[in-house]
């Protein structure tokens, strides 16, 4: 092999590896990534505290519905550059099969709220709630054992992006 042919194949394949590494396989890779950026904010809520609350509060117990952890990712104080990031990655995640997109609405030209699960039967192991609007982008993942019967009343919680 001559030592030009090396080259190339050594370019393509970064090229290759590179590429692959880009694509976005769940939304926590997006989370992970983009929680690094100048300006976001970002919030891990493990199942140790989720347990914690439920002790404190009885409520809290029927309030959890199968939750064992949420993350939330907020750009909304983030450069465009990083927005923009986002909501690319955003649409990678919807274009997935590994996801069901349940949810999408569009209000007006520049704000969109989409929903995507992961099922495993009757059950539900990762919802993905993302708001991408010209004031605000943000990504929530609640992972644990969700009954579907919840997943409504978890989407239409006012209380999910409130700061």
């Amino acid at each position: 092999m001559s030592k030009t042919m090396r080259t190339l194949s050594l370019l393509l394949l970064s090229l290759i590896v590179m590429s692959c590494s880009m694509l976005t396989r769940n939304a926590s890779d997006i989370i992970d990534d983009m929680r690094d950026a100048r300006d976001a904010q970002y919030v891990n809520v493990g199942s140790g505290l989720l347990g914690l609350g439920r002790l404190i509060s009885p409520t809290l117990a029927e309030a959890g519905l199968g939750i064992t952890s949420v993350q939330l990712l907020d750009l909304s104080k983030c450069s465009h550059y990083d927005r923009d990031k986002f909501r690319k990655r955003l649409l990678n995640l919807c274009k997935q099969r590994s996801y069901e997109e349940i949810v999408t609405t569009q209000k007006g030209y520049g704000e969109q709220k989409t929903v995507l699960v992961r099922r495993d039967g009757q059950y539900v192991n990762e919802l993905v709630i993302a708001n991408a609007s010209d004031m605000s982008d943000a990504m929530v993942v609640i992972k644990g054992h969700i009954n579907t019967a919840n997943i409504e009343r978890i989407i239409n919680d006012p209380s999910i992006f409130k700061r």
